[in-house]
């Protein structure tokens, strides 16, 4: 009866460590959880702005993302018509006299890395350049749309989708 005892002791002690570990790991991952909430509440509410032109939270509705004719080159009309300004790019058309370094955020230092590589530079090169080692899979797909866009708009090029160098504007 005893040695029964001891075992069931032994089993109780046994569960209550792994109910331990257990609410540890669930704490992380609400933790991850809420993080994930709040990035993307914050995402739909920066897209929103951007959907209805207001970008920085002006007063006045004008966005404060720099436009193409601030960047150096012509903005293009929302409607596709002529004389509308309304509806200038984040990232603008390159143009001749289009300074890199007027491109938003990680545009410019991604064209700067770019424009210093030796050679074509790929998406996982770009990344160890701008955020280290530890990058995750998400900081690459985030590039790796910034590195298109920019082929779009001219500022880069690449032959193949995957390898990138600056225009030989």
């Amino acid at each position: 009866m005893k040695r029964r005892l001891r075992d069931l002791e032994a089993r109780s002690a046994e569960l209550h460590e792994r109910i331990a570990v257990l609410q540890r790991e669930a704490a992380q991952v609400e933790k991850q959880v809420t993080r994930w909430r709040i990035g993307g509440e914050i995402f739909e509410e920066v897209e929103q702005e951007l959907r209805e032109g207001r970008a920085g939270g002006r007063a006045d509705g004008a966005t404060a993302v720099p436009d193409a004719a601030d960047a150096g080159g012509a903005a293009e009309p929302a409607d596709g018509g002529p004389g509308t300004e309304s509806g200038s790019r984040y990232v603008p058309q390159w143009s001749q006299g289009a300074d890199p370094a007027r491109l938003p955020g990680l545009y410019c230092e991604i064209v700067a890395f770019v424009s210093g590589a030796d050679g074509p530079v790929r998406v996982p090169e770009v990344v160890r350049a701008l955020f280290g080692e530890g990058a995750g899979r998400s900081r690459h797909e985030g590039v790796r749309a910034q590195l298109k866009r920019l082929v779009e708009r001219r500022w880069l090029v690449s032959e193949d989708g995957r390898s990138f160098t600056a225009g030989s504007h």
